[in-house]
């Protein structure tokens, strides 16, 4: 359902291709890319004062090497109502503003104080948010929004609705469908402008060292790409890998030190390079985050540590307040588990309790983000800033 291509001869600037409907209007997977494109940087750091998406970084490894986070009791510096969000809040943090979304909006929040800045949207959410330089994207529909000052910059439309948004340095990884087929493309983050697509539609998982490691919709097959061209670089089928991706909650595999760890009955460590298992390891559970040294994995009530070098345990602990996990973050202190409600903490090394909160809001939890002294979660309705007491 594309437009044709514009002419050869066309001289349409940048603004003038986004006033034009960018995807949609002038058939983007025919337009050169490096006519309206930048320059493809795969930058995967993450400033320390942020978590712009799921997993904090494109790895997806929930880890932020923060010292000052919140290890003793903590008590809410501010609470917001933002509205239903369906399922629950995400939250993701960069630039001084909160983003999340409710069934049919984009909330921005002043990070410091909780006070809305801006709403944007009418359509119903599919995924994200997730925060790029000067704002944030997220599906709705069947398009993906890349939205600033509650405006949008540009709106990359497709024929098919999708969740998946993963992204990296300039460059937005999403699956997405042209009305004949599914392909995995690769967005320029500034203008929505496609680099590449491949077929089929992979659905983008996690990235780190160039690779991008993406599954098929049915599951129990991995593939790592070259995260430049969309070329395939290997290929891994294992039940249970990698996970149960096609989940609301979005369980996913998770990349520390160039090894994939996923599946769902069975842990896999696998290496990003070539796709060969390095050991796998009976630890069922959703969720996960690695510092690089450990592997956190968690299931409603019960949370293992495992050494990420072999897979051996290192710890597990059952708790009542950890029932009906709904997210991992970890820092060099402490592992920081969403929970109904709340936010309870597990000293890293021995799995301890630290600390629990829990919210009057009504509603279950959402995944944690740890951001400086700060972590931040939504509840119910509220999204909820802790410090420490």
């Amino acid at each position: 359902m594309f437009a044709d291509p514009p002419s050869p001869n066309a001289n349409l600037s940048r603004r003038q291709l986004l006033g034009a409907g960018g995807f949609a209007a002038l058939g983007a997977w025919y337009v050169r890319p490096s006519v309206f494109t930048d320059e493809l940087l795969l930058d995967s750091t993450v400033p320390d004062d942020a978590w712009p998406m799921a997993g904090r970084t494109p790895s997806r490894s929930g880890y932020a090497s923060s010292s000052n986070a919140p290890t003793n009791e903590v008590r809410a510096i501010w609470q917001t109502d933002v509205g239903d969000p369906g399922f629950y809040l995400s939250v993701i943090v960069r630039d001084d503003t909160v983003y999340t979304t409710t069934r049919n909006e984009l909330v921005a929040l002043d990070a410091e104080r909780g006070t809305e800045r801006w709403r944007f949207g009418k359509e119903f959410i599919q995924g994200g948010p997730v925060a790029i330089d000067g704002g944030a994207c997220y599906s709705a529909g069947v398009s993906l929004y890349a939205v600033a000052g509650g405006r949008d910059n540009w709106k990359f439309k497709t024929t098919s609705s999708f969740s998946e948004i993963l992204p990296v340095g300039n460059t937005i990884f999403i699956p997405a469908s042209d009305g004949n087929s599914d392909v995995l493309a690769a967005l320029d983050a500034g203008s929505g402008i496609p680099r590449w697509k491949t077929t089929p539609g992979w659905l983008p998982l996690a990235y780190a060292n160039d690779v991008l490691v993406g599954t098929g919709g049915s599951g129990s097959v991995v593939v790592g790409l070259d995260a430049k061209t969309g070329d395939k670089l290997w290929e891994l089928s294992r039940v249970g890998l990698p996970g149960n991706v096609s989940s609301p909650l979005r369980f996913g595999p998770v990349i520390a030190n160039g090894t994939l760890f996923g599946g769902s009955e069975t842990l896999y460590a696998v290496d990003i390079q070539d796709g060969s298992v390095q050991w796998s390891a009976d630890a069922a559970g959703p969720w996960m985050a690695s510092d690089g040294d450990a592997v956190y994995r968690a299931r409603d009530g019960h949370i293992v540590a495992l050494n990420a070098s072999d897979g051996s345990m290192r710890w597990e602990t059952s708790a009542n307040a950890l029932t009906v996990v709904s997210g991992l973050a970890v820092t060099d202190d402490a592992i920081y588990v969403g929970v109904d409600s709340g936010v309870v903490a597990l000293d890293n090394e021995t799995g301890d309790e630290l600390f629990a909160f829990r919210s009057d809001s009504a509603g279950g939890g959402g995944p944690p983000a740890v951001v400086g002294n700060r972590v931040y979660v939504g509840i119910g309705e509220t999204i909820v800033a802790l410090e420490e007491a």
